[in-house]
């Protein structure tokens, strides 16, 4: 989680993208973070833990992850996230968790 949460902060302050409400484009439904869109720091942290979790604990690797995959779907549904912003912080996780799993 530590691992892919720094790379998101990099990412975002790094590239800059506003959010959609921030554009003009859709009223955010929820109250947002921070002024960056790009990655989703919540996609991303909600699939590195459901992953670690379902390396160590194999039989709850499908909800959990399915789990993450709704907290994503949630954030471009809540208007905070363009579906880009949600796909990259999900792959971001991916990548992180098979780094430290391989690490070990």
């Amino acid at each position: 989680l530590v691992v892919s949460h720094v790379l998101v902060q990099v990412v975002k302050r790094t590239v800059g993208r506003g959010r959609p409400s921030r554009v003009g484009e859709l009223d955010a439904v929820v109250r947002e973070p921070d002024r960056f869109s790009f990655p989703s720091g919540h996609a991303t942290a909600s699939l590195a833990v459901a992953l670690s979790y379902g390396m160590v604990f194999p039989l709850w690797a499908g909800p959990l992850v399915f789990v993450a995959l709704l907290v994503g779907f949630s954030r471009v549904r809540l208007a905070v996230h363009y579906p880009s912003d949600v796909v990259i912080g999900q792959m971001i996780a991916m990548v992180t968790a098979a780094g430290v799993w391989a690490a070990l």
